[in-house]
C-alpha cells in the first residue's frame, strides 16, 4: 500500500499519461476522418505510418503540447519565468510544425484548442488517489 505521498504523486503520473493516450486515439481518429494533407505534398516515410502521422488536421504535436503544459500550469507551482518558458515551449512546438511544412496555421491552432479541450475532460475524469492505488495493484 502506498503512502498519501507517494498516492498523491501517482494520480499526477497516471492522469496525465491517461491524458496524453486519450490525445493519440482521439488526434488520430478526426486525422482519419478530415484526411486535410498538409501544406505540401510530402510522401509519408515508413516512420510516419508507423506514427500515424499522415494527415495534418489537426496537429498531435500541438494538441499534446498544450494539454500538457496546461497541465502543468495547473497542478504545479512554478515560478513566473518559468510559467511564462512553459507556455512560449507549447507555442513554439506549434509554430515549428508550420515552419517545417507538416500543418497549416489553422490545423496548428485547432491542436491547441482540442489540447485545452481534452485537458477540460481529463480534469473532470481526474483520477483519485484511492484509483490510482487500486489501478497499480491488479497490475
Amino acid at each position: 500500500v502506498l503512502n498519501s505521498a507517494s498516492a498523491s504523486d501517482l494520480s499526477l503520473l497516471l492522469s496525465p499519461s491517461v491524458a496524453l493516450l486519450l490525445d493519440i486515439m482521439i488526434v488520430a481518429g478526426l486525422q482519419k476522418l478530415a484526411k486535410r494533407k498538409g501544406p505540401y505534398d510530402i510522401n509519408p516515410g515508413l516512420l510516419d505510418y508507423l506514427t500515424m502521422d499522415t494527415y495534418a488536421f489537426p496537429a498531435g504535436h500541438a494538441s499534446r503540447a498544450a494539454m500538457i503544459s496546461k497541465f502543468f500550469l495547473n497542478h504545479l507551482v512554478l515560478a513566473i519565468p518559468l510559467r511564462i518558458l512553459l507556455v512560449l515551449w507549447a507555442f513554439c512546438v506549434g509554430f515549428s510544425r508550420v515552419m517545417i511544412g507538416r500543418h497549416h496555421i489553422t490545423d496548428v491552432l485547432s491542436g491547441f484548442v482540442f489540447g485545452y479541450l481534452q485537458f477540460m475532460l481529463v480534469e473532470l475524469i481526474w483520477m483519485s488517489s484511492n484509483t490510482c492505488q487500486m489501478l497499480i495493484s491488479i497490475w
